[in-house]
């Protein structure tokens, strides 16, 4: 499944793009993520996603595998399985940065490929991409933040929470359903 979200970051482009080597910082941004050790390029962490009273949580390993700092481009590989259970995933992001036409703002876009096996996430690509835009547009904006970015909090508000994000999302299309009556 391939996701694509793109959006202008209040920081300029040298700001996010160093934001964006930081392997630890991605994961301190990424809700539910925690990076526990780098080494060079290749770094190895963790993702803990709640599905209505149930957590998963998964262990992977992961590399950036592509750094193109004139070009804007920085590709990161990682691949999961569940601790407690038969669920994998892989994910491949590739992320461009351009500026705009003021130095201090960027547009980043970010491309997502997803493979989830063995566990509920048979949704549709344009539920999951729906679903996703807030939680990617939080990380966008958290890597655009100068200086230090605290760690998630050990209880469950730092998880990925994915059914908030599929009400959030259930929430949306009647908001979308109510404006088309309303015309």
């Amino acid at each position: 499944m391939r996701l694509a979200h793109e959006q202008e970051l209040d920081a300029p482009r040298d700001a996010v793009w160093a934001n964006f080597m930081d392997l630890r910082r991605i994961g301190r941004c990424f809700p539910g993520a925690k990076v526990t050790e780098v080494h060079g390029d290749d770094f190895v962490g963790e993702i803990k996603a709640k599905l209505g009273p149930l957590s998963m949580y998964f262990d992977g390993t992961g590399s950036m595998v592509e750094r193109d700092e004139d070009g804007g481009r920085a590709r990161l590989t990682a691949t999961g399985q569940e601790r407690h259970g038969l669920g994998k995933a892989t994910i491949d992001i590739t992320l461009t940065l351009r500026a705009t036409g003021t130095d201090d703002r960027t547009r980043a876009h970010l491309v997502t490929d997803l493979v989830f096996l063995g566990f509920p996430m048979d949704f549709g690509t344009g539920l999951v991409q729906r679903a996703s835009d807030p939680l990617i547009e939080r990380f966008l904006s958290c890597m655009a933040v100068s200086g230090a970015v605290p760690d998630a909090e050990a209880d469950d508000e730092g998880s990925l929470d994915l059914v908030r994000s599929a009400s959030d999302l259930l929430g949306s299309f009647r908001r979308d359903r109510r404006e088309r009556k309303r015309r």
